[in-house]
């Protein structure tokens, strides 16, 4: 039995090597009993390299591996294996052998070479094949199942080495969703028992939803290394993937989400756009100008509605009033500062009603304003006709054009610019 608190794997300043390339550097961190670690980063950073070299399979360079105190260079084989179990990303059955014989093979670092597996073997075998649900398949060739089934009778074979250790190379690979759910969910089981599990995965989503510390290989090293939502933010997404993202809670899912994107070029950078909206009518015209690079400003929005949520996720700087009630004046104040900073304006196809009717009255300081119309401003209108009268003279105005939101989409897409009303 490992001792509570002791740390399960140290990890100091290791450089690995093929060849004359270094592959990877000054890698070091610790990890502990109970932690669920996901390794991330893009294709060929070396985080398959990584996890062979923590195992001892891939020589390291310099530096230091150490599980439970003790280097594993001063580890046999044997007592390596009863530490730590690996699951390969690739791993060959051999013609004929049944789920339960593949599972028994879990149980090789506790034999002499002459013993074959006892009772008691074949008891761990079962209850590994139960907790994974492969027991119904024991005897059947593990050729014959599905590649969800065989991952799971790998994991099932994995867990029946009963090492404290679990290194998991890409396990979900190629399988559907609802396994790749399965084999998470198994690690955090193990991990609540408080075995310590480092898992190399390709899908960041399910990694920051699993995992309880996330480490992000890049150029060779680690980038970041702490709670998923520490390590995954867009400034790093940026440098490890090259992605450009936008990173946020989803609402709906509670979890860490993800939404990436195609840069635009640099020069509409210098365009600002302050978009009025609320009541959800923002959240797509955000997304679009978010995506297109524009400098964004919006407003007046209310706490709790997905236009604040959306531009509080792309870290628009949003005026963001109370729910139910009308707008403040200083909130009013901003709303038309932001609108007279801003080249154009986008006032959406939002509802009035008293509560936010200062948001039309605002539009009228634009220098220049797109209106989107979607529908009628008599279905819009909760004012008892006073909205619509405020709209009609807004339309007269000079520097207003008026589209609706799929017209305003295919004219970013087109790369006409946002610009309908000559400067």
């Amino acid at each position: 039995m490992k001792k509570a608190g002791q740390v399960a794997l140290e990890v100091l300043n290791i450089a690995v090597a093929l060849g004359s390339k270094t592959i990877l550097h000054d890698i070091s961190f610790a990890a502990k009993p109970g932690e669920f670690i996901g390794i991330i980063g893009p294709n060929g950073v070396g985080k398959s390299t990584l996890l062979r070299s923590l195992r001892g399979m891939c020589a390291v360079a310099s530096g230091e591996v150490r599980m439970y105190g003790r280097p594993i260079l001063a580890m046999s084989e044997k007592e390596l294996a009863q530490h730590v179990a690996y699951m390969q990303q690739e791993v060959n059955v051999g013609f004929g052998f049944t789920a339960r014989e593949v599972v028994l093979t879990g149980r090789y670092p506790y034999l002499k070479w002459w013993q074959s597996e006892q009772k008691q073997d074949y008891a761990i075998a079962q209850k590994y094949m139960v907790f994974t649900g492969v027991d119904k398949l024991a005897e059947k060739p593990v050729q014959q199942v599905s590649g969800g089934e065989r991952q799971r009778i790998l994991l099932a074979k994995v867990l029946a080495q009963e090492t404290p250790l679990i290194f998991l190379d890409e396990p979900t690979a190629s399988l559907d969703l609802v396994y790749q759910e399965e084999i998470f969910r198994y690690c955090r089981i193990m991990c609540q028992e408080g075995k310590t599990v480092l898992i190399i995965a390709h899908d960041i989503k399910q990694a920051a939803k699993f995992c309880s510390r996330l480490i992000l290989l890049a150029d060779g090293t680690v980038l970041a290394d702490g709670k998923p939502q520490e390590v995954i933010t867009k400034e790093n997404l940026e440098k490890a993937y090259g992605l450009h993202s936008a990173v946020f809670i989803n609402k709906v899912t509670g979890n860490l989400d993800i939404h990436t994107y195609e840069a635009a070029g640099t020069t509409t950078r210098q365009r600002a756009v302050h978009v009025i909206g609320g009541g959800g009518s923002a959240g797509k015209i955000l997304r679009l100008l978010y995506e297109s690079a524009y400098t964004l400003s919006g407003g007046v929005f209310q706490q709790g509605d997905t236009d604040a949520d959306i531009a509080l996720a792309f870290g628009i700087a949003a005026i963001v009033g109370q729910p139910f009630c009308e707008i403040e004046k200083i909130q009013a104040k901003e709303n038309r500062e932001k609108i007279l900073a801003a080249d154009f304006t986008v006032l959406c196809n939002l509802c009035y009603g008293q509560q936010n009717f200062d948001n039309l009255e605002a539009a009228f300081v634009a220098r220049k304003l797109i209106v989107i119309e979607d529908t009628p401003i008599e279905e819009r209108d909760y004012t008892g006709g006073k909205a619509t009268t405020v709209y009609r003279n807004l339309l007269k105005l000079q520097q207003v054009v008026v589209m609706n939101s799929q017209q305003f989409a295919e004219q970013l897409a087109a790369g006409e610019g946002f610009y309908p009303v000559p400067d």
